[in-house]
């Protein structure tokens, strides 16, 4: 297995705003504080499908992403400093991708198969 090339990231409330609007997603729990102060959330959350596209971009530099699938297990606040890697294996294409919050915890995880 080869580790992938660590992309850090903080996203914000503008990337929360664009993606959605390329998405038309707009849950106001990904850009509206009060709102997801009112779902008792201390602030706005970064959409899902977002951190797997952090995943993809991650899974890049090995080659074109044929399968990713991910889970995420903990709320993203907007502006979380995150860090996402992963390692692939060169001959079959197999690869294990997460996305860790500043403080180590591991929020997201999965696996995908790239082709060189």
């Amino acid at each position: 297995m080869e580790n992938l090339p660590e992309l850090r990231l903080r996203p914000d409330l503008l990337d929360t705003v664009r993606y959605a609007a390329a998405m038309w997603e707009f849950q106001l729990l990904h850009f509206d504080h009060e709102r997801a102060r009112v779902e008792g959330l201390e602030r706005s959350i970064v959409q899902g499908p977002l951190l797997g596209t952090y995943l993809a971009r991650v899974l890049a530099p090995a080659g074109e992403v044929e399968h990713l699938e991910w889970r995420n297990h903990a709320v993203v606040p907007v502006g979380t400093d995150l860090v996402c890697g992963g390692t692939v294996d060169p001959e079959t294409g197999a690869a294990d991708v997460w996305i860790r919050n500043g403080d180590g915890t591991t929020v997201v995880t999965g696996s995908a198969r790239v082709r060189s």
